[in-house]
């Protein structure tokens, strides 16, 4: 199958994390091409710049406006290779004035793959007819039901990471060990781990958290900032600078005995790809409980308030056989929705739409 995608590629948004994701799956058994925004204009003041170098497959096909509605250059190619399936991500990032031009030219089936958390109020977006509609759960697939035929929008979850494997060296050192090594992280404490480029008032729960735990625990909370201001330094904390790409972040989480991720409460329908990239490192995952999350259940650790923050940690310090039963229901979720099994839903979508 000969499949086209407009997306962001190898940037840090939810979007991209997707895209990725399922593109690279693709690609193993179908002849893939990724549009992906030009450089000059996938660079904004919401995400972190993009600097891995791009596959073969991917084109940097296409400008991304500055806001919705504006115009912007697309790569001929588009519509004049002979592709089966189109496949846009993040439609509310793409020219849509320039799309609406080019879309009849377009012989490809057309599927979008739905990330938005509420209805854009711009009506030339619902005029781009597609021939299937993809949504992250039923919160989504209620929303687009007032602008989009009901038949034509289907479910599919957002990916996994797949499970981190574990190794052990013929020394005996376990994973951990070395991952502290490598990363200089103390081998004697116990290790918080944040990482993000959210804003500081996000990690207030965390920072109180471990200020209250250093002395009982021996604890040291570690914390990644691609950007924005950094929390003051204090004797439990070490701030580090950075926009470490998965692999990273993954050697960080084998380190960590706790992984806590700053999320704030939002209005919009909303799912947290940090979440799915991190499950299959199998260290517990900490999250208030906001609608980022309202989905997920014993895959993750929720709390309400401050103590009930401190009594969850504390019990996932202490408590073995809690810790237990967290990963091995996040083993289960990611193996039920690694990003293998995704794209192949996607691919069976495919089939179903050209065969129409």
């Amino acid at each position: 199958m000969k499949i086209a995608m407009m997306s962001r590629w190898n940037a840090t948004c939810g979007i991209s994390a997707h895209a990725e994701l399922v593109g690279r799956e693709w690609v193993k058994k179908h002849d893939l091409t990724v549009f992906a925004p030009t450089l000059e204009s996938a660079t904004d003041w919401h995400h972190n710049p993009i600097e891995k170098e791009d596959e073969e497959f991917v084109i940097r096909g296409y400008e991304q406006p500055e806001s919705i509605g504006k115009t912007g250059w697309i790569d001929e190619r588009l519509w004049k290779e002979d592709y089966d399936v189109l496949v846009i991500q993040g439609l509310e990032l793409l020219p849509i004035p320039t799309l609406l031009e080019i879309f009849p030219k377009i012989e490809a089936k057309k599927v979008l793959v739905w990330h938005v958390g509420k209805l854009p109020i711009y009506n030339e977006l619902y005029k781009l007819n597609f021939d299937a509609i993809v949504c992250f759960d039923f919160r989504f697939k209620k929303m687009l039901k007032v602008k989009y035929p009901e038949n034509i929008i289907s479910i599919i979850p957002f990916p996994c990471h797949p499970v981190a494997k574990v190794k052990v060296t013929v020394k005996g050192d376990s994973d951990k060990k070395r991952a502290r090594n490598e990363l200089g992280i103390p081998s004697d404490k116990t290790i918080l781990f944040s990482f993000g480029k959210q804003p500081l008032s996000e990690y207030k729960d965390y920072l109180w958290l471990a200020n209250e735990l250093k002395e009982k625990y021996n604890l040291k909370y570690f914390v990644i900032r691609s950007y924005g201001d950094l929390p003051p330094e204090s004797d439990f904390l070490e701030v580090r600078r950075g926009i470490p790409e998965y692999e990273e972040i993954y050697n960080y989480l084998r380190a960590a005995d706790i992984f806590l991720l700053p999320r704030s409460e939002t209005e919009n329908i909303v799912v947290s790809s940090t979440v799915f990239q991190c499950l299959g490192a199998l260290t517990p995952i900490v999250v208030p409980e906001v609608g980022y999350v309202e989905l997920m259940d014993k895959e993750i650790v929720k709390y309400k308030n401050r103590e009930d923050l401190k009594e969850k940690v504390i019990r996932l310090i202490e408590a073995e056989e809690l810790k237990g039963e967290v990963l091995r229901h996040a083993e289960q979720y990611v193996r039920e929705n690694s990003a293998e099994k995704i794209a192949k839903k996607f691919v069976r979508l495919f089939e179903d739409v050209t065969r129409k």
